[in-house]
């Protein structure tokens, strides 16, 4: 038994976890159970000892070990169940393990999220662990899945909902190269802004608030997002309030909404923030539009119904 001081609490360091449903393959199975099992020991032994993560040995991509040490940087945490049994669910591009309790010890001021959390393992089709990220709410899983109407429709939701988990991340830890490779080079990126605008239509000029909408490419934005991230000690991100709806004559694209609750060191705001993806066969889902909205103009809250939806997108006929 060893004592993770930091969080006051008492856990034993090697962890076990066996997958009960989801996957047929027994090998993959197996490998997936080892490495999970050996990534949580290790997560538990660092804890305790109040050190940084030794993942050489961990069957792991190099890009989730990177992830995952950035995560660490900010957020030390504590899985306190011996004894892990969980179902395995299926993505587009690959498998995912939800529903492992931790308790956070953050390494960071400021810190409002709830210290009980839950972890979300996502891996390969071939069963090495891809990544670890902070999961959505279980009331969000559950929403965002059920509306599946097909097997791929819910393996396409349950991508779509690991990216958002892998969104948040990429802000946490400030993570340019991973946005990066998920907008396509001809990305367009949308912003609104609530402006003072004189109004002549009454008696006497007004200044009325209204939204004004500046857009960018792939590359401003991500070199302007860069730049924040520097002058920015840290930044935040949470969201809430998440749809996922399927254009209805082109099943190939989707659209994500998210109310965005942006917090950083100099700067803090609220929005909605709608993505416009595409999924492609053979290759990964891109997105194409970002749109972001603030979520109040003046002293009033705008509606759902003047939030960007697919409909407002051009979208191709399917070939």
């Amino acid at each position: 038994m060893f004592v993770c001081s930091t969080m006051g609490v008492v856990a034993k360091q090697d962890i076990t976890v066996e997958i009960i449903d989801g996957i047929s393959n027994r090998a993959v199975k197996e490998r997936m159970e080892i490495s999970i099992s050996m990534l949580l020991s290790e997560i538990n032994q660092a804890c305790a000892q109040e050190r940084s993560l030794e993942l050489d040995n961990i069957d792991m991509e190099l890009s989730g070990k990177r992830s995952l040490q950035y995560l660490w940087e900010n957020l030390h945490f504590l899985c306190e169940d011996n004894v892990i049994k969980e179902r395995c669910l299926t993505s587009a591009d690959g498998f995912a393990i939800r529903n492992i309790y931790i308790q956070v010890n953050p390494m960071i001021e400021d810190y409002q999220d709830e210290r009980e959390r839950a972890l979300t393992i996502r891996l390969t089709r071939e069963g090495r662990v891809a990544s670890v990220v902070m999961a959505a709410s279980d009331e969000a899983y559950e929403r965002i899945v059920s509306r599946g109407l097909s097997v791929t429709d819910l393996e396409r939701r349950q991508t779509i909902l690991g990216f958002v988990e892998n969104f948040r991340s990429h802000y946490d830890e400030k993570d340019i190269a991973a946005l990066k490779q998920v907008f396509s080079d001809d990305a367009l990126i949308i912003t609104g802004s609530v402006v003072m605008k004189r109004d002549y239509t009454g008696d006497q000029p007004q200044l009325k608030p209204e939204i004004t909408y500046k857009t960018q490419s792939k590359v401003e934005y991500l070199n302007n997002l860069a730049a924040n991230f520097k002058r920015n000690k840290y930044i935040k991100v949470t969201f809430s309030e998440i749809e996922v709806v399927r254009h209805p004559t082109n099943p190939d694209y989707y659209a994500v909404t998210l109310r965005q609750h942006w917090k950083s060191s100099s700067y803090e705001d609220e929005g909605y923030l709608v993505l416009l993806w595409e999924f492609r066969d053979g290759q990964d889902p891109i997105i194409h539009v970002r749109t972001w909205q603030p979520e109040r103009i003046g002293n009033r809250s705008i509606t759902r119904e003047e939030v960007i939806n697919i409909m407002d997108f051009t979208i191709p006929k399917k070939k």
